[in-house]
């Protein structure tokens, strides 16, 4: 595993310039199985609240069922209003949010039956997220977030180690620091370093109208009936071409990295595309919001 260690190396070299000083990535301390834990599920709020394609080219290792299933999440979100409250991507809240729920005792800290319990609720695939977890943010994207893990689950083992859960939390807010200082950027008029309510409501009418903009691309192409809705029939074709562009893209990425030609990624195959995908979301690219 020589090449994993190499690019963690890497990785951690890089984070280090995105941080802010002083967190983990940066420096010698081993963060513990709580702050881990909490970490990816702060991850995971990050991920719910964002549109766009993270970590889309995780399809190269679906099958059809999976691929119908990110095709159902994709069009119930793009056929709902979206819930941007305008803020500024904020991990260290994301971590508050999760251990006010997971701490029931209220003593600051998550004792060996609350960390159980946040550690069940994250679970390893899509179909052991439960709801408590995904109630925590204004929307669910379970696929998303799979698509997230499957990049830095480096081994294909089907679970995160304690290295790759600390690289995918690091990745993670280092992608929501770069988001963050983009919506300051785009928004933030008076330059104090926060919006304040007339900046976030301007941010929620920009990227409600980047939502309206391509709601109305979508009527243009499948409301066949002209009644300003997807209705049922409607709704079914834009899956079937969400399903049939994700085959599509997993046709291209084996043809880049199946190089044995056996229609699947093995490991060692994948190994290159999971860096890849890692790199593209520690920079903050496929994000839209």
């Amino acid at each position: 595993m020589k090449r994993v260690t190499a690019h963690r190396r890497i990785l951690a070299a890089a984070l280090c310039f995105t941080l802010p000083f002083g967190l983990t990535a940066c420096g010698d301390d081993v963060p513990d199985e709580t702050t881990r834990y909490v970490g990816e599920a702060a991850s995971y709020l990050t991920a719910a609240e964002e549109d766009g394609a993270l970590g889309a080219d995780a399809v190269a290792d679906t099958d059809a069922t999976q691929q119908g299933a990110m095709a159902d999440e994709d069009v119930s979100g793009l056929e709902t209003e979206p819930t941007d409250d305008g803020k500024a991507c904020d991990f260290s809240e994301h971590r508050r949010t999760v251990m006010a729920k997971y701490d029931d005792d209220g003593d600051g800290a998550l004792n060996a039956r609350e960390l159980r319990e946040l550690k069940a609720d994250v679970g390893e695939r899509r179909d052991t997220l439960r709801p408590r977890l995904a109630q925590l943010g204004r929307r669910a994207r379970h696929w998303a977030f799979w698509r997230v893990r499957w990049a830095f689950d480096e081994n294909g083992d089907g679970a995160l180690s304690a290295e790759e859960r600390t690289a995918l939390v690091d990745a993670m807010e280092a992608r929501c620091q770069r988001l963050r200082t983009e919506r300051l950027e785009q928004h933030d008029a008076n330059g104090d370093g926060t919006l304040d309510e007339a900046e976030r409501q301007a941010a929620q009418e920009a990227r409600r109208a980047r939502w309206e903009a391509r709601r109305q691309e979508r009527l243009g192409t499948y409301d066949a009936n002209d009644n300003g809705v997807l209705d049922a029939g409607e709704r079914v074709a834009l899956r079937q071409d969400r399903v049939e562009s994700a085959q599509e893209r997993r046709a291209t990425l084996l043809a880049t990295y199946d190089t044995n030609g056996d229609g699947r990624l093995s490991t060692e195959e994948a190994l290159p595309l999971r860096q890849d995908i890692q790199r593209r979301i520690i920079e903050g690219r496929d994000a839209e919001g």
